[in-house]
């Protein structure tokens, strides 16, 4: 909701960083704390930046929302008791109230009040312009916050645009802001990114910290829905070309592997901070989220990916069902997601280069497939190539949440997952902050 910045969210966000982060901060009794007071030096900043990509985890993110609804969206995904507040995003109906929309709503801006805070506070303090730590975790709070907005901008289209905190001072008024044009949220991420970029590529060893190269990664993913096929191209391959990556021969190591050789960009989870998902999606637990029979039979069968991506067992009465394979770490739910890995950047380099260097575009999407034990005899358009990587990217890519968005990029949703009206490639703005907002107007087909 828009009231993001009101005393009780900044407590909660405020609890998250003071539980995670030990004892190296001064735990000030919470009433006595706020945004302004509390970014007094580096240890209280690392403090606000971790809580930060905590809130990501929240099960209203990638702790399992923002899983989820992407890969409802893109067929891949059914529910035990098909509730139908995840059927309306298979369906592409909708509804105005649906919960989830609201909660990935409400969690992503939370996200981002949590940052623009690091960004507005932190070069206050009286070291910053002398301490280079300092100075990181304020672009990293800008790599975190276009992230979030960039799922917000693909989801939702027009957005508002929100780039300094909101604080138990700020009036119902001022929160109270419209839309802006999503030419406008993209300009604001490439910039967030761009500043990104200036981080050292081992800033941290930690694959849960964002460094250059994975805002590199995440701005050539950028360019690519913007279309600006050169700059993607160009980022793409100097991530490849670092060595800091490998893709892994073992495709099942990714995901059993936490922080892997192939994970530029990893969110940790941890017995601290489980990952909801997982417990809702495995076999051996709490069984709520399927795999769907047409995910499956997207697979050739030799294909090696599909067997890990899509687990088949058998339930206690005997029935044989698919599973999403990919998370598996249940006793503790400590699987990690990754966000970005180096096989997607081969297939945005792909595509990038697809329609200036047919040749570039097709050993850099050979890569990806004959890890997957598939060949490449390809002979023909660009077209076709771009639609090879586009089959590429969904199974590599799948219940990584990007199906959706990339067949709505690309308008190839309207063929591939048949939907009825173009109108719902974007989500609808949730009733509750219409409500709430006067200023906000929802998507046309809503």
């Amino acid at each position: 909701m828009k009231n993001i910045g009101n005393t009780s969210t900044w407590m909660i966000l405020l609890m998250i960083i003071l539980s995670s982060c030990g004892d190296f901060i001064d735990r000030s009794p919470l009433d006595q704390l706020n945004q302004e007071t509390f970014f007094t030096d580096e240890a209280t900043t690392q403090a606000a930046v971790i809580g930060a990509y905590r809130t990501l985890t929240s099960s209203n993110l990638y702790g399992q929302a923002f899983i989820v609804v992407p890969e409802f969206a893109a067929g891949h995904m059914r529910h035990i008791s098909n509730f139908p507040e995840y059927l309306e995003y298979q369906n592409f109906n909708i509804r105005i109230d649906n919960p989830w929309a609201l909660n990935i709503w409400t969690a992503s801006y939370e996200t981002v009040n949590a940052c623009n805070n690091i960004i507005a506070y932190a070069p206050n303090i009286e070291e910053y312009a002398n301490n280079e730590n300092l100075q990181n975790m304020v672009k990293e709070a800008h790599f975190i916050r276009a992230l979030v907005y960039f799922n917000l901008v693909r989801a939702w289209g027009d957005v508002p645009l929100i780039t300094e905190p909101t604080t138990p001072r700020t009036t119902s008024e001022d929160i109270k802001v419209p839309r802006d044009l999503s030419s406008m949220v993209y300009d604001q991420i490439v910039s967030d990114l761009e500043m990104a970029t200036d981080l050292p590529d081992n800033y941290v060893s930690s694959k849960g910290r964002a460094n250059g190269l994975s805002a590199k990664s995440l701005l050539a993913k950028v360019h690519l829905y913007l279309g600006n096929m050169q700059d993607a191209a160009n980022l793409a391959d100097e991530v490849i070309q670092s060595g800091q990556f490998q893709l892994l021969q073992n495709y099942s190591h990714i995901w059993t592997i936490e922080n892997s050789e192939e994970s530029i960009f990893e969110l940790q989870f941890d017995e601290q901070v489980p990952n909801t998902f997982v417990q809702n999606a495995n076999p051996s637990s709490r069984q709520e989220f399927f795999a769907s029979d047409a995910a499956r039979e997207l697979f050739d069968e030799e294909d090696t990916r599909r067997d890990f991506t899509i687990r088949e067992a058998e339930d206690n009465s005997g029935n044989i069902n698919f599973y999403v394979g990919k998370y598996r770490t249940f006793n503790p739910p400590t699987q990690n997601v990754p966000i970005i890995r180096l096989a997607e950047v081969y297939l945005i380099y792909a595509e990038a280069v697809a329609s200036d260097n047919l040749q570039e575009g097709i050993n850099a999407v050979s890569a990806i497939r004959t890890r997957a034990g598939l060949e490449t005899d390809f002979v023909g358009s660009q077209g076709e190539l771009i639609a090879l990587i586009q089959q590429e990217r969904r199974k590599e890519l799948m219940f990584e949440f990007e199906t959706w968005f990339d067949h709505c990029r690309t308008g190839a949703a309207a063929d591939i997952l048949e939907v009825p009206d173009p109108n719902r490639y974007l989500f609808p703005i949730p009733q509750l902050e219409l409500d709430l907002n006067d200023k906000l107007i929802q998507n046309p087909g809503y």
